[in-house]
């Protein structure tokens, strides 16, 4: 199956133009901090993490074992990118009007970034094996067979090992033709698919489902019509910000002819728009998770404008100025040596600068950052050296929650970087435009290894009184009367309420490799309001927590 048969070679020029502007753009603009995350996660190489499945990971590994640097980072997921883009072409199957190809192409915002553009992210792989995933199934629903099942198998689980949005595609593809259940081909790709994300399934069985927990359960909030508005405008905006609403006005005349692979072409679509329309009534929809489909919609909506005159006219007008704007805006953000405004290219700028000022404060001693998930990874992509993530009780849960980064500043004096939303008093402009402040976390003490276990809760009309026990499962003790002043205590709704020293609670000063210390912790109704959720969390001095368990508050 030849699935780029019908590009010619003023195709192949604008792909290898394109190739070119996104290694150039690749090199010159410092790392997102996504990237920085992903890239951390590919030195730690596993069949999963926290937030994502590994494809980013792997990707990033490979480029960067080949040459560290942004470009080395990025450049496996342009290839893949450029692959996607010549896909698309080739659905097209534009032979004449190639500027209006280019601009149409080119006027879709993820295009440049998250689809056919030069970031390392999810979202690249998952719209590359998405669209490979789309056409191979039009071969299948013609002439269904085991070949073609192994290959659909690969590709759905390549899908999910880039993205679990890969789920809501291929729940979709199969509620447009529930026929397949019937078709045994189909099951064979079931069980190959399941068989090759067994890794997977395995890693998040042993980490107790950490990211399906996160996206499914920690990611939701009350109902709220907020998000809702804010989706419709943020999808109207990335279909194009100009031209979005023509591209999506004409789709009405889009029609399946009774064939099944355009009848899932538009049940994709037009299913996932609602899925996360509905979705955004709970929770914040991030403009990119349509990515999936973009190429799809490219597919379906092309034909339909330049086959309308008139449409493909105001079409052109209104994109031909935001594709150049885009790539005005490219080069601003390649382009340091322009200075940032505002929160504009904030997430690009001055990394490097910021990560080696950060290093010249530190001045010699090992660097943490408090609840800021990106920056541990920005720091060693840029010095090469590690550093902790500190983080305190109601900050967000992380991949640092799953590995033993803390072991690293263990006992040693720590150079700690703290946001301004945390503490505003003595605050430092770093050169990326962001304030901190810093402090000096003395002796370093680590609580993510002491376990924390409720055995049983009474209830009072004026106290919850907990039985608890905490485990020592680190490699070496923990000090009870140490300088980090570990601490019990309990929050509701983010607020921490009240704390006691762990010492209080124990003649002994430290806690030997293996040990238990029983307490009961009384909590006082008084300060509770009722009917939220009572957190219990352990942390030092600075704020640093160790582990958080929930007590029902009835």
């Amino acid at each position: 199956m030849n699935l780029l048969d019908k590009l010619e070679r003023k195709h192949y020029f604008l792909l290898a133009g394109w190739l070119l502007i996104n290694l150039v753009q690749a090199f010159f603009t410092e790392m997102h901090a996504d990237e920085s995350y992903y890239w951390l996660y590919s030195r730690h190489l596993d069949w999963g993490f926290f937030d994502h499945p590994p494809m980013a990971a792997f990707l990033i590994f490979l480029g960067d074992s080949v040459v560290h640097g942004e470009l080395g980072a990025r450049f496996f997921s342009i290839l893949l990118s450029t692959f996607t883009a010549a896909l698309v072409m080739n659905e097209l199957n534009e032979k004449k009007d190639f500027v209006f190809l280019g601009i149409f192409m080119m006027s879709f915002p993820l295009v440049h970034t998250h689809i056919a553009g030069f970031l390392a992210l999810p979202d690249t792989p998952l719209v590359c094996f998405t669209l490979l995933f789309f056409l191979v199934y039009r071969r299948f629903v013609e002439e269904p067979g085991w070949k073609l099942s192994a290959w659909l198998a690969v590709l759905a689980a390549a899908m999910i090992y880039s993205k679990y949005h890969a789920f809501l595609v291929l729940g979709l593809i199969v509620l447009s033709n529930l026929k397949l259940l019937k078709n045994k081909y189909f099951w064979a790709v079931v069980i190959g698919a399941v068989v090759l994300l067994l890794p997977h399934i395995i890693w998040q069985i042993s980490n107790d489902f950490p990211t399906f927990k996160y996206h499914l359960m920690g990611r939701s909030k009350p109902l709220q019509l907020k998000y809702f508005g804010d989706n419709i405008i943020n999808q109207l905006l990335v279909a194009g910000p100009l031209t979005g609403v023509l591209l999506l006005y004409s789709l009405k005349k889009f029609k399946t002819h009774g064939d099944v692979f355009r009848r899932a072409v538009i049940f994709t679509i037009v299913g996932f728009y609602v899925v996360l329309l509905v979705m955004s009534f709970w929770n914040r929809i991030e403009a990119h998770w349509t990515s999936a489909i973009t190429p799809l919609l490219m597919i379906a909506a092309y034909p339909l404008i330049t086959d309308n005159p008139a449409l493909k006219k105001w079409f052109k007008r209104l994109a031909l100025p935001v594709v150049v704007i885009f790539f005005i805006f490219r080069f601003y953000l390649a382009a340091n040596f322009i200075p940032n405004v505002g929160m504009i290219k904030l997430a690009f700028y001055n990394r490097e600068a910021t990560s080696e000022k950060i290093q010249e404060m530190a001045n010699g001693r090992k660097v943490a950052f408090f609840n800021n998930w990106a920056s541990p990874g920005m720091y060693e992509f840029y010095t090469g050296e590690e550093a902790v993530h500190m983080a305190i009780p109601g900050y967000r849960y992380t991949q640092f929650d799953l590995w033993d980064d803390e072991v690293y500043g263990e006992g040693d004096s720590l150079f700690v970087v703290i946001p301004d939303r945390m503490k505003n008093d003595n605050l430092i402009q770093l050169p990326n435009g962001k304030r901190v402040t810093t402090s000096i976390s003395p002796d370093f003490q680590s609580l993510k290894k002491l376990d924390v276990a409720v055995e049983d809760v009474s209830y009072t009309p004026t106290v919850i009184k907990v039985k608890m026990v905490l485990a020592n499962h680190a490699d070496h003790p923990i000090y009870l009367d140490h300088p980090s002043q570990p601490a019990i205590g309990y929050m509701q709704k983010g607020d921490e309420i009240d704390k006691i020293p762990l010492a209080n609670f124990s003649a002994d000063k430290e806690l030997a490799v293996g040990d238990q210390l029983q307490l009961e912790y009384q909590i006082s109704r008084g300060n509770l309001e009722p009917e939220e959720k009572l957190l219990i969390f352990t942390q030092t001095v600075d704020r640093n927590r160790g582990q958080v368990v929930a007590v029902t508050n009835k």
